[in-house]
This record gives C-alpha cells, sequence and structure tokens, in this order.
C-alpha cells in the first residue's frame, strides 16, 4: 500500500542521508544506493493529529524497512509515546515491512536505569518495533 506523503516527502539513493534538529541528528548509511523516503510527520503532515514523531524513513520500493525518529531533549517516556503513536498511525501501510525500527534521540538520557529497558519491551509488544535510544546521535547502515 502507498501513501501520499505530498510536500512532507523526499526520495534519495545518496550515500549519506541525515536529519537534524537542534544538537539531535540521525546518519543514514545508505553504501548500497537504496531508495530511502524521508518524510517529515511532525509540522508537515497534517493527516496525522495528536501525538506523532518527527521522522520516517521508507527504505527500498516496496517498502522493507521503516525507521521512525523521534528527536527530543530528555523526556524519553514523552517520545516514545509519540513514536508508538506514529507506528499505529501507518499500522497498515507498514505492516508488510520485515524491519521496523524506532529511534530516539536525545540530548540526555537517563543512566542505564529500568525505564529504556521497559520501553524496549513495550515497543516489541506494542508495535513489534525495535527500540534504540542514543544521546545526540545515530547512525545507521542500511
Amino acid at each position: 500500500m502507498n501513501y501520499d506523503y505530498g510536500a512532507c516527502a523526499t526520495e534519495s539513493t545518496h550515500k549519506i542521508i541525515s536529519t537534524q534538529e537542534n544538537a539531535m541528528k540521525l546518519i543514514i548509511n545508505n553504501t548500497a544506493g537504496r531508495t530511502v523516503t524521508k518524510v517529515k510527520v511532525d509540522g508537515c503532515l497534517s493527516t496525522i493529529t495528536g501525538k506523532r514523531c518527527d521522522y520516517l524513513f521508507e527504505i527500498d520500493k516496496p517498502i522493507t524497512r521503516v525507521i521512525y525518529l523521534e528527536l527530543k531533549g530528555h523526556n524519553i517516556a514523552k517520545a516514545y509515546e509519540q513514536l508508538k503513536a506514529t507506528v499505529q498511525h501507518f499500522k497498515s501501510i507498514h505492516e508488510h515491512c520485515q524491519k521496523k525500527e524506532c529511534y530516539i534521540v536525545a540530548s540526555r538520557i537517563p543512566k542505564a536505569g529500568p525505564q529504556i529497558q521497559q520501553l524496549k519491551i513495550q515497543s516489541l509488544k506494542d508495535n513489534n518495533a525495535t527500540l534504540f535510544v542514543e544521546t545526540r546521535q545515530a547512525s545507521i547502515a542500511l
């Protein structure tokens, strides 16, 4: 199933695809030159109301992998809720993806306490998606 993202999406086969807000950054190393559709969700897609993450990235056509991204200050629980709401919104579009991942890139994250581990377990249960939490920058290899 395809979704019309309109002006909120850009498609690329560049070797490096990145996005940044404030001091938080995500870098996708696309050495194979795969098709990556970058969608600005928050502040662009008017079809989603309420909580939503900042970006999503669809890999390949048809989509084989989807990456949801929230760039956040330090409220990890709120970031997770935004990711979860976005995953649920796109559930029917991304249901056949082989791999779903959620990334929170925060300015600071709590010390390795149980909160992040619980959210990772919850993400697999709620969204069938692997959750990654990084400080300031995340890097993904395709």
